[in-house]
């Protein structure tokens, strides 16, 4: 494979591409950092969060090195083995991603719905059992589309893209895509649906219990939680749909190039920002931490 890849203004896209990879690992490394150092924050809700921002880390590697490696030595050549690769791991964190944002809605749900309960229902074994599954499922999922791909015949081998993604592969084919187009579509579909159902009917329990409430100050908390996970919900269920499910998504890959930068470079570096250092708990241990560090 070949990509296409020519921005006007390499110099500042490839040294932009650095800065945001390089913020993107250090706060969500520091943010694991701080969930496991502190122990106030070992709750279910941080674990989920400390999962959810391991992920972002590796979301991000699977893209951002190559493209960097790209624009810095120009060398656009990748192994098509090497392209599947990146194709599979690449959508089997998507669809990790998706699971667990369902995850951490019914977290939310049971939080505010069943306070008096919440310990005995999401116990650390459930939390395990819940970050587990999504792990599974997320990389089983993509795996019959990553077959059905890795056995086209390619008319050509210049990818237009900066990844290995699935419309600009099937942009290449010589034969009919159809049936892979149906695959993608169906999994993508199975996956973004149901966890999206999760969070839909988890955030309309909740909603119709923060209505309910008496308390200001509960109420306002709960509002300033969900609104953050509802803001990184839309934004990335959104543009995953935008891509998957959509039919012919193959046929505007320049526009598909933006939609992919959205997903795959800016939202992994505003989750933390919009998920965990707005969160007063989060900002207390991180200065906690800081003086701690400076102390040494």
């Amino acid at each position: 494979m070949n990509f296409i890849f020519d921005p006007p203004y390499k110099i500042l896209v490839t040294t932009m591409l650095f800065l945001t990879y390089s913020f993107t690992i250090a706060e969500n490394s520091t943010l694991i950092a701080i969930i496991q150092l502190e122990v106030s924050l070992r709750t279910p809700m941080y674990f989920f969060l400390g999962n959810f921002s391991f992920l972002e880390c590796c979301f991000t590697t699977i893209v951002i090195p190559k493209t960097l490696y790209i624009l810095i030595t120009d060398n656009r050549n990748i192994l098509c083995s090497s392209c599947i690769v990146q194709l599979y791991i690449f959508t089997s964190l998507g669809a990790t991603e998706c699971l667990l944002l369902a995850t951490m809605a019914y977290d939310r749900f049971t939080a505010i719905c069943y306070p008096l309960y919440y310990m005995i229902m999401i116990n650390r074994n459930v939390c395990i059992l819940l970050v587990f599954s999504s792990w599974v499922i997320g990389f089983l999922s993509p795996l019959l589309p990553a077959i059905f791909i890795s056995q086209i015949h390619f008319c050509s081998y210049r990818l237009n893209h900066f990844f290995c993604d699935v419309p600009p592969i099937l942009q290449l084919a010589c034969s009919s895509t159809r049936h892979i187009e149906l695959t993608v579509s169906l999994v993508s579909s199975v996956i973004l649906m149901s966890s999206f159902i999760v969070i839909a009917v988890s955030y309309s329990r909740i909603a119709w219990t923060i209505t309910a409430m008496q308390s200001k100050s509960g109420f306002q908390k709960a509002i300033s939680t969900c609104a953050s996970h509802l803001t990184v919900v839309f934004i990335y269920y959104g543009s995953g749909m935008y891509m998957y499910v959509r039919p012919n998504s193959h046929e505007t890959l320049e526009t598909n190039k933006l939609v992919a930068l959205l997903y795959s470079v800016l939202t992994p570096i505003l989750n933390p920002l919009i998920y965990s250092f707005r969160n007063n708990d989060v900002n207390v241990a991180f200065k906690r931490w800081f003086q701690f560090s400076l102390k040494r």
